[in-house]
């Protein structure tokens, strides 16, 4: 019998955001896959209490825009996975905050699911959810809209015009023209960022001034209507 694949999410970064789900799954798991960015594991380090002793395969996710790399590394990541599955061995695996938002886990799962395998997504806590409570704010109130802007696409500026809050994710890289991008629509004085949210390292700003333009890729920027 196949074992099946599991889409674990892991929340932003601190263990305490596990799902329940999510610790019951990395438990009954016989397998770990993680993305392998030749950086940080931030998610592996999330979930070492409940996968001591378990094997852990290493899928290559290079943080990369070109779609031939990427198409490449899915394959050899799914390659890698598949040979567990054909062993009857359930795989878990895990990506930070929520496998739906913007994870790379939905390629592979694409992938497996084209192969006839079964697949399960796992929900985790995501970073803008814990970053408006970290800012100890709402995200959208009665029939206000709610935005999530990947914002190191270079379409920033145009997608805040949009009527509602806007969630500018993975912004860290593009800073400064985000913070340009803000003034020229008014909106500078009603943002606020958390920086690697849930991590060691987390810090909160509630005004944009305070944010140096070099900080981490893990930045949300919240922007409210005027």
């Amino acid at each position: 019998m196949r074992g099946i694949l599991y889409g674990v999410g892991v929340g932003p970064g601190d263990c305490k955001m596990l799902t329940l789900q999510a610790v019951e799954v990395l438990k009954m798991a016989d397998v770990i896959a993680v993305p392998d960015t030749k950086g940080e594991k931030t998610a592996m380090k999330v979930v070492e209490e409940y996968i001591k002793d378990k094997e852990v395969v290493y899928c290559p996710m290079p943080m990369t825009r070109d779609s031939d790399l990427l198409e490449k590394s899915h394959g050899i990541s799914c390659n890698l996975i598949e040979e567990q599955l054909l062993k009857g061995k359930n795989v878990a695996f895990i990506t930070l905050g929520d496998p739906t938002i913007y994870s790379t886990y939905m390629n592979i799962q694409r992938i497996m699911d084209e192969k006839g395998y079964i697949t399960r997504t796992i929900p985790g806590v995501t970073s803008f959810c814990a970053s408006a409570g970290a800012l100890n704010i709402s995200l959208c109130d009665r029939g206000e809209a709610l935005h999530i802007i990947p914002a190191s696409y270079g379409e920033t500026e145009e997608l805040l015009d949009l009527k509602g809050t806007k969630v500018l994710m993975k912004s860290g890289k593009s800073l400064a023209d985000i913070k340009v991008a803000l003034k020229r629509k008014g909106l500078y004085q009603y943002s606020r960022m958390v920086e690697c949210c849930g991590m060691e390292n987390q810090r909160v700003y509630k005004s944009l001034d305070e944010v140096s333009d070099d900080s981490s890729y893990f930045s949300i920027i919240i922007v409210k209507d005027k």
